[in-house]
């Protein structure tokens, strides 16, 4: 059983996935979804979410036959020791490429935004640090941190009200469905990627207090949240911005509010971008724990394991990356992600039903 100093609640729960999801993807999410489903972008994200929701109730099938267990457990139950154990290790190299891809992301937007003199090595060392702090920290505090900057979004959902004192074009995504199902469907592929973070429950459910009631509803209300929160900045956007100026905007977002200015307030989009740095950061201690957790096989992770996942993720990070290179990455990387997050646990369920594996990896 897990210890209770280690344990979490539901309402924790919901906050850490809402983190894990949220994060830099979303900058760019109009300008991605907009490039194949054109005004019905907002639709493919709506879609987006439903597959996510249906691969929550895959995972938590799954997890309820081994509440104990985390991802990295369950895969040696039903795979066998060895074969388990090269699965998990192909899961560590994921989410390591994952956080290494989402630093890159994220130096780079702040070099453009913010510092643009300041040397890239430098802001994500600065990133990095406070990462591998918080992240040896049991998951209790990461989750209690998680809770306290969520009111941030709160924050952001206000300012997004600004917004709608720039002109608005509802003929921009009229008529609805003119892309096609093709098209919004390629889209929705592209804000799945956005959207992932949520394949954290695999490792977090067995620290859950009361885990075999009501995790269900908790996740699926935290996908509801996201998928919300994605379709309306999305929206936002595609009604906000022309199709031609959306494909030229590679962070249409942080442009949203760029064209606000106050007599009190001015350069309001550095306000948000300067509140956004904290959402992408949660991303990176997400991934930074599971990439940790992926290759434990105590409950408790070593910390040595932490730093040095932290210092491999700097030193990817450090290697010069121009926009081909990352774009070519972050394809690959998806696939793999799609491999873990979508087809492995469904396999993993299927199995588990074939050789009737319970809790203690024995066969029924």
């Amino acid at each position: 059983m897990i210890a209770e100093k280690l344990s979490i609640t539901k309402f924790q729960l919901f906050f850490v996935l809402i983190q894990t999801q949220i994060g830099i993807g979303l900058l760019s999410l109009p300008n991605v979804v907009q490039k194949s489903a054109k005004g019905d972008g907002w639709i493919s994200i709506i879609l987006a979410g439903v597959v996510i929701q249906g691969l929550l109730v895959v995972y938590y099938k799954l997890l309820k036959k081994f509440p104990n267990n985390t991802l990295t457990n369950i895969t040696q139950k039903i795979l066998g020791r060895s074969f388990g154990k090269v699965v998990n290790y192909i899961i560590y190299f994921n989410f390591i490429l994952t956080g290494s891809i989402a630093t890159i992301l994220m130096v780079k937007i702040i070099n453009l935004n913010l510092l643009p003199l300041t040397p890239g090595w430098i802001i994500s060392l600065l990133i990095i640090i406070p990462c591998i702090y918080l992240t040896i920290s049991d998951l209790r505090i990461i989750a209690r941190f998680f809770v306290l900057v969520s009111g941030l979004i709160i924050l952001l959902l206000m300012i997004t009200i600004l917004a709608f004192f720039i002109p608005k074009e509802i003929q921009f995504i009229l008529p609805i469905g003119s892309a096609g199902v093709k098209n919004i469907l390629i889209g929705s592929n592209s804000a799945l990627f956005s959207m992932l973070g949520f394949e954290m429950l695999l490792f977090v459910f067995p620290y859950v207090i009361r885990n075999t009631t009501g995790v269900l509803k908790t996740i699926s209300l935290a996908n509801l949240f996201v998928t919300s929160f994605y379709t309306f900045i999305t929206f936002l956007c595609l009604i906000t911005f022309s199709p031609d100026q959306l494909q030229q905007l590679r962070e249409p977002v942080i442009y949203l509010f760029r064209g606000l200015s106050y007599k009190m307030i001015d350069r309001i989009d550095l306000i948000f971008f300067s509140i956004w740095i904290v959402p992408m950061t949660t991303s990176i201690i997400a991934y930074l724990f599971l990439a940790s957790k992926s290759i434990s096989e105590d409950k408790k992770f070593n910390k040595k394991v932490v730093v040095i996942n932290g210092i491999l993720i700097f030193l990817i990070s450090l290697i010069p990356h121009t926009d081909e290179i990352t774009t070519i990455l972050n394809k690959y990387v998806s696939y793999l992600s799609y491999a873990i997050v979508i087809a492995l646990p469904v396999i993993l369920l299927i199995l588990s039903f074939i050789f009737k594996r319970n809790e203690r990896g024995e066969t029924t």
